[in-house]
């Protein structure tokens, strides 16, 4: 099956230039849908992706250009955040972040590896005194990307306290 590719188009340099990076999600606007998970994975992202920009058209709302996408951490359960432009009118599918800081880092081992390089993003930032509340994932390749640019994933931290 051919998968329509979401990944941004980041350089190598730019992808690792996020590495440690604060990155402030203050006021930006997302669509968010429940996303299946196995052991903090989403299953299929390129269909459930596809899958959501459908129903956030049929919703009458519109995705960002160049499109952010990302995934909260759930065992078996997690959700989907796709930002979209600012609507006349929202659901309950639609959040707007509060004061929210985020700090990345740059991941380019194998995806069944995430959930190590997460949790040694989490004692890192520990050991830094930065306490966080809930993880992230930005993944910046598709099943086709892969193949070119190797695995790339950001995961994102959200700040509680520093």
């Amino acid at each position: 099956m051919k998968y329509k590719c979401f990944c941004p188009d980041l350089t190598h340099d730019q992808f690792q230039d996020l590495d440690l990076k604060e990155i402030d999600l203050s006021g930006r606007i997302f669509y968010i849908a429940k996303a299946p998970m196995v052991s903090h994975f989403p299953i299929n992202p390129e269909l459930k992706i596809e899958k959501t920009i459908r129903e956030i058209e049929r919703k009458g709302y519109r995705t960002v250009t160049p499109l952010f996408v990302m995934f909260e951490d759930g065992m078996l359960m997690g959700s989907i955040f796709i930002e979209i432009e600012k609507p006349d009118s929202r659901d309950s599918s639609v959040k707007t972040f509060g004061p929210v800081r985020m700090i990345a880092k740059s991941y380019t081992g194998p995806k069944y590896l995430v959930p190590k390089a997460l949790k040694e993003f989490d004692g890192y930032l520990m050991s830094q005194n930065i306490i966080t509340s809930d993880f992230y994932f930005w993944y910046h390749s598709c099943k086709e990307c892969e193949k070119a640019k190797g695995n790339r994933t950001v995961i994102l931290g959200k700040v509680v306290r520093s």
